[in-house]
């Protein structure tokens, strides 16, 4: 097999309280990814649909960089063109970075019949991440590569953990970062109140998600102390939209991903109703790309047919 075309989903990460740790993949968007071999020796990139202009320089690119660190930890002097045409809006959160570079290391290790393990890919995939974000987590990749709620349970060795979930109803208001990456702002000097809370709400949200209670998954990711208040700074009318979002009746809303793009998880029947007030609420940002209505997914990366 000299090529192969896969499907490879967005994803939502952090997931409230979980900062680098929780991600949960969803059934749509997703972007088409085609891998193919040749004799050249060389990794060559190209996007279509390209309308953010994402580099296509193989180390400033997330899909590039991923696959250059498979071929080099394996020895393996190879040509691969990599062709991704664009179906997600990128630069907001929505995993699309992870989707490329899982996408190319899922499709590269059945290529080059390589049977690397979920773990050996995901540890490959998150080296593409440094290529948008200076910082090789884990938590997209996983989750575009498995489906489901992916929670990493360790960074050193790299070992996830999926989780299967409710088809759990998601509304989505797509926002494109207004700077590339806000890490360097975050700190993690939250205190030991705030801690304790934390941790104590990542324990809630597996919690939930084993016993399959929606609501209960809902009010434990609706706090975070590590990275929301910064992100929600950057997102105008983030806070007061929020409050109208969980008192419409959803289950829980939080900031999706690196931001800007904002999450809800709600009963179907309030799909509709949170998607307008998104609408209302985030429509005159100029980074505002669309409301998307779609649901969490179990399925992760899959070959197209």
């Amino acid at each position: 097999m000299k090529m192969i075309k896969i499907h490879a989903p967005a994803t939502s990460a952090n997931v409230g309280p979980g900062y680098d740790i929780f991600a949960l993949a969803l059934h749509e968007p997703y972007d088409e990814i085609e891998i193919s071999l040749n004799d050249s020796g060389r990794i060559t990139i190209e996007i279509e649909n390209n309308i953010e202009n994402i580099p296509t320089e193989v180390r400033d690119n997330s899909a590039g960089l991923a696959a250059l660190e498979l071929l080099e930890r394996n020895g393996i002097d190879q040509g691969v063109h990599i062709n991704i045409l664009k179906r997600m809006p990128s630069g907001g959160g929505l995993g699309t970075t992870g989707a490329s570079a899982a996408g190319v290391i899922f499709g590269l290790n059945k290529l080059l019949n390589l049977n690397l393990t979920t773990n050996e890919m995901i540890d490959c995939a998150r080296k593409g991440e440094v290529a948008s974000g200076g910082s090789p987590h884990a938590d997209n990749v996983a989750a575009a590569l498995l489906g489901g709620f992916v929670l990493v349970k360790s960074y050193n060795p790299i070992d996830v953990l999926k989780l299967d979930m409710p088809d759990v109803p998601v509304v989505l208001a797509a926002i494109r970062k207004s700077q590339r990456s806000t890490r360097g702002f975050i700190t993690y000097e939250i205190g030991q109140e705030k801690l304790k809370e934390q941790m104590a709400r990542c324990s809630r949200v597996i919690h939930a998600i084993h016993t399959k209670d929606m609501s209960e998954f809902g009010m434990a990711i609706n706090v975070d102390y590590i990275h929301e208040h910064v992100r929600g700074a950057a997102i105008p009318n983030y806070w007061d939209t929020k409050k109208r979002i969980l008192n419409s009746g959803a289950f829980g809303c939080t900031i999706s991903g690196g931001g800007s793009s904002v999450i809800a998880f709600c009963p179907k029947e309030k799909q509709s109703e949170i998607a307008q007030i998104m609408e209302e609420s985030f429509s005159d940002n100029p980074h505002f790309v669309k409301v998307i209505q779609t649901f969490s997914s179990n399925v992760g990366i899959r070959v197209a047919r």
